[in-house]
């Protein structure tokens, strides 16, 4: 009886269990679904455009010789050509017609070896455009001075030499403003209408700021590519005289003691070829 009682005690005890039913509410509840985000919505993964390559870091060159060195004493005398009106339009080549190339420069470095070049283009009688960066005028304002009394147009280069893209419309229009005022101090010449932005970066705001203090914001056609790595006389004589053709627009640096030399050998080679050697002024202005 005694067995009984107990099996019958278990039964009891165990009914409950073995006899539930889950319900809906004993499962677990599923994670809500995240909605899917509209593709509108999301930010463009498209890359930002840059107009131009970053910079590359120039490499150092040897010394100039003591020859390169020699200071100059100019007697070229060349009339300025009227000068074009400054438009909101960057320029990169020239007119196609009338044969004209034009080698200018962006001004930099040593002003020694600046000066080796002026006595070059005053001996091949051409007269062309030097960009002048502000800082570097301060510096030497003497070779300022020179550039403008050989004749020679006068362009802006900024006054620091930083990517223009970075800055400010009030900091655009300082560099350009504070530029111009000093080279116009010490030369008694404007550096308007031409403008070229260190190391070619430019956008819509920069063209416009330029544009708004007077200046056609002037790029290139070709390099002469004097910065490279193994650069030398050669290399940029060649990069010149095979890239030549009516309306180009070749710009060096007056920091590399090769290239008076090079530029000799390719003002040479262009005029037996045909072209005229013109500055920006008179490139720009042809209708």
């Amino acid at each position: 009886m005694t067995r009984v009682l107990l099996l019958l005690l278990v039964l009891f005890l165990l009914g409950p269990i073995a006899g539930h039913v889950a319900t809906p509410g004993d499962r677990p509840t599923p994670m809500a679904t995240m909605p899917a985000k509209e593709a509108s919505t999301w930010p463009s993964m498209a890359p930002l455009l840059v107009e131009t390559p970053l910079p590359i870091r120039r490499v150092p060159l040897p010394t100039p010789t003591p020859s390169v060195m020699q200071p100059l004493t100019s007697t070229f005398q060349s009339t300025p050509s009227p000068l074009p009106q400054a438009s909101p339009e960057e320029v990169l080549i020239g007119p196609r017609e009338g044969m004209m190339v034009h080698i200018g420069f962006d001004v930099e470095g040593d002003p020694r070896i600046l000066y080796e070049l002026l006595k070059v283009l005053e001996e091949e009688h051409y007269r062309t455009t030097f960009f002048l960066q502000g800082e570097w005028v301060k510096h030497h304002p003497e070779a300022a001075r020179r550039i403008a009394a050989a004749g020679h147009e006068l362009g802006n280069h900024s006054w620091s030499h930083r990517d223009m893209r970075t800055l400010t419309e009030a900091e655009l229009e300082r560099e350009l403003q504070d530029t111009e005022a000093l080279v116009k101090a010490l030369t008694g010449r404007s550096t308007k209408p031409f403008f070229r932005p260190p190391y070619g970066s430019r956008n819509a705001q920069v063209r416009q700021v330029a544009y708004r203090q007077g200046y056609t914001t002037v790029i290139w056609t070709f390099g002469g590519q004097d910065w490279v790595r193994g650069a030398d006389e050669e290399s940029v004589y060649r990069n010149i005289v095979d890239r030549a053709a009516p309306g180009v627009i070749f710009y060096l640096h007056t920091s590399y003691p090769f290239n008076p030399t090079a530029v000799r050998r390719a003002v040479r080679t262009l005029r037996e070829r045909g072209y005229r050697l013109v500055s920006l002024g008179e490139m720009l202005a042809t209708p």
